[in-house]
């Protein structure tokens, strides 16, 4: 049995934007966790967060590695998607413990060497997905990995309905190529497909048809009265990046799944998340089962799964507090990440597919497979 440390784990935010706030609070929440700092490349922005979060003013930076010489046990990286591996590399490299907030990284080969760094150092590196704690996932794993759709032949990955967005792109930051990489497969497209990895257990891929659009982003009319918007208004004149993605992708065991994401389309929903197998299937939102019974067609739903209005804060709290339980007490985190190194190989392979414009193969390190 592993003995539990009691001492007080010391965390620093690295990058105070839009998302760190959230990991401010769920830290305070925990008594045995104490910050000790932020870093953040804009001074006014680091200084500012640093007097609402109630550190000294010499306890913000600029640059991050004058935090990590603080030796802090651990530390979120909310930064832009473009310096997530970077900064979690040298965070590790100076034997920091690491929650990186989603994506992992723009490319596969940047999540593989965050991966290795992690392993080299003996250090927890997990990626924030809230998501895994929604209670209709929770569930769903549970009816996959009992057996219930025996073997699976067919997914779609398609965000839930209510979080469909119909007019929701981001700020510059993430409709930038050098600070995001990418767009709205980097920024939501990798929550449905690490929830439909996640529920078939992370299979190993052989190749992807993909094809990316922007649609949208780069029309001045679509920004407007009633158009919302996520961590500031987008410039259509600047906007790189895409704001619609698909993808049909193969994996090995006579598998496939389609993907759709989307920042903005003409349309309320691309649909629900869907499994396919030889015994059953499920879709979700709501969760249903769909399989034979007496030889009988039948729809089995829960009739009951724990949820409350702040539904979202609750598994943002969870991960955090997952996250520090694993560098307490040396245990690995729910949310293990070779399977999403894995993902980020596909996401290549759906920008490398829309490019060329043709399917294309995938080939993963061979200790991911």
């Amino acid at each position: 049995m592993v003995k539990l440390s009691t001492k007080t784990l010391k965390v620093g935010i690295i990058g105070a934007g839009t998302v760190a706030p959230a990991h401010v609070e769920a830290y305070k929440q925990i008594p045995w966790v104490e910050l000790i700092g932020v870093a953040d490349i804009n001074e006014t922005r680091a200084k500012d967060a640093a007097k609402k979060w109630g550190l000294p003013e010499d306890r913000a930076f600029t640059d991050y590695h004058q935090l990590l010489d603080l030796h802090p046990d651990a530390v979120s990286v909310c930064t832009w998607h473009k310096a997530h591996a970077p900064v979690t590399i040298d965070a590790l490299n100076a034997g920091v413990n690491v929650l990186v907030e989603k994506p992992m990284a723009p490319t596969g080969d940047e999540a593989y060497s965050m991966y290795k760094a992690a392993q080299k150092n003996g250090k927890v590196l997990e990626v924030g997905f809230q998501s895994r704690y929604d209670s209709e996932l929770t569930a769903a794993k549970k009816f996959v990995d009992a057996g219930f759709l025996g073997k699976p032949y067919f997914a779609e990955a398609v965000t839930l309905t209510q979080g469909a967005r119909r007019r929701g792109i981001p700020g510059e930051s993430f409709t930038k190529m050098d600070t995001a990489g990418g767009g709205a497969i980097l920024d939501i497209g990798v929550y449905p497909l690490d929830s439909t990895l996640y529920l078939l257990g992370h299979p190993n891929p052989v190749s992807v048809s993909g094809f990316t659009y922007a649609a949208i982003g780069k029309n001045e009319q679509a920004v407007g009265v009633g158009a919302p918007t996520w961590g500031g208004t987008w410039e259509p004149k600047n906007f790189e990046v895409e704001d619609f993605a698909a993808a049909f992708i193969r994996f090995e065991n006579d598998l496939v799944f389609q993907f759709k994401r989307s920042w903005a389309m003409h349309a309320e929903t691309l649909g629900r998340p869907l499994i396919l197998g030889t015994k059953g299937g499920l879709s979700l939102d709501p969760l249903t089962l769909y399989t034979d019974m007496n030889g009988y067609m039948v729809n089995i739903e829960p009739a009951h799964l724990p949820s409350s209005p702040d539904e979202e804060s609750r598994w943002f709290y969870q991960k955090v507090y997952d996250f520090l339980v694993a560098v307490r007490d040396g245990t690995n985190p729910p949310i293990e990440t070779k399977g999403i190194v894995k993902m980020h190989y596909i996401i290549d392979g759906i920008y490398l597919s829309s490019k060329l414009g043709q399917e294309v193969k995938i080939n993963l390190p061979a200790d991911l497979r």
